[in-house]
């Protein structure tokens, strides 16, 4: 095990696989890759049972490769997450973390090649929402569904078609992206920035147009978002949640309860789209399924006074279909309807399943 060739161990399992989501290295099992959201146990010579061992010499040697930030968060707090890369093979995001005296590893794949919006199977809405000019933009879903990679597709749309100045605030970077009609300058975490809040706080005066924030988890950077929206800048970021209603109740429960009420009326005035999106097994494997909420009068006139839960919405988006919202449950409807998905997974993943099994029903019995 100290031989042990990291770059060459992911190479060859790239090359085995090459819809490999995440690798895991843990004490007591085998290397797994999940594949197609499925975790598969890995047959590897003098493997066969990770040792603590031969998983702290991993991750010895992820963190040489690391900022100095990484180390330290390890033995000050149990965990660090980064990038990593090897050349030809893939970028990970890699997440190192204690668990029971010893060290787990989770390293996901990102391309080298940012794809497109239309090759992670977007609505033309994601695209229309890169030319707006100022406001937020949200993409939301649960972990591993994707969310960022579909802001890097925007990004790389931005950079493409747009002569302005992109500065990213990112922990960590994960897709690389070089100067094109764009300029994109992208500033990690512990490496370049000490955090996100201070990174956006910086942003504000570094003649960015367009920012990009990996995620907002504190009220600080919540203030920052809605600032940096209101005072012309079009911002990207990602929200953890299953529907438009969850990521913005999520972002409005970071204000103290006393400041909601002003913050939901700001971000009514500022957020231009919202799309939430989660990776579903078709017959021919995981495709996105995409909500998209757009700031129609009606959909603004709900976030600022409005109900905010998912049945309201589903409601609001159902009526907006012709001014171009769709709601998640109605596109796994169309989907089942089309042939290209299962029914059961679709109730499976569904926002609201009584609902759409209950829509359902006549292909359940039959009825044309």
């Amino acid at each position: 095990m100290l031989n042990f060739d990291l770059p060459k161990f992911l190479g060859a399992i790239m090359a085995a696989a090459p819809r490999v989501g995440d690798v895991l290295l843990a004490v007591g099992c085998p290397p797994q890759a999940q594949i197609d959201g499925t975790l598969v146990k890995l047959k590897m010579a003098g493997m066969e049972r990770l040792t603590p061992f031969q998983t702290e010499a991993i991750v010895m040697h992820l963190l040489a490769m690391a900022p100095p930030s990484a180390a330290a968060r390890v033995r000050a707090e149990g965990a660090a997450h980064f990038a990593y890369s090897v050349p030809g093979v893939s970028r990970f995001r890699v997440a190192v973390f204690s668990q029971r005296g010893t060290y787990a590893i989770s390293l996901r794949t990102i391309p080298e090649r940012v794809p497109t919006l239309v090759e992670l199977g977007m609505p033309e809405a994601a695209r229309a929402a890169c030319h707006e000019r100022n406001g937020i933009v949200l993409v939301n879903g649960p972990a591993g569904s994707g969310r960022t990679t579909t802001l890097a597709s925007m990004v790389a749309e931005i950079n493409g078609q747009r002569a302005c100045h992109v500065v990213t605030v990112e922990d960590p970077i994960e897709f690389l992206h070089r100067h094109a009609t764009g300029t994109v300058n992208q500033r990690e975490v512990g490496l370049d920035t000490t955090s996100v809040a201070v990174g956006l706080a910086d942003a504000l005066c570094q003649g960015a147009q367009v920012l990009l924030v990996s995620e907002v988890r504190t009220v600080e950077e919540a203030r920052l978002l809605l600032e940096a929206a209101e005072t012309g800048h079009l911002v990207l970021t990602t929200v953890r949640g299953f529907d438009t209603a969850s990521a913005v109740l999520r972002i409005l429960s970071l204000f103290p309860a006393e400041e909601r009420p002003e913050a939901r009326v700001r971000l009514a005035r500022v957020l231009r789209c919202s799309f939430t999106q989660q990776l579903v097994p078709h017959l021919d494997g995981r495709k996105p399924i995409v909500e998209v909420w757009r700031a129609t009068r009606g959909a603004v006139s709900q976030l600022a006074e409005g109900p905010l839960d998912s049945v309201s919405l589903a409601d609001l988006l159902r009526d907006g279909e012709p001014e171009g919202q769709m709601g998640f449950d109605r596109m796994l409807e169309q989907r089942v309807r089309t042939g290209e998905m299962e029914m059961e997974a679709a109730i499976a993943n569904a926002v609201l399943p009584r609902q759409l099994e209950l829509r359902l029903l006549d292909l359940r019995e039959g009825r044309p």
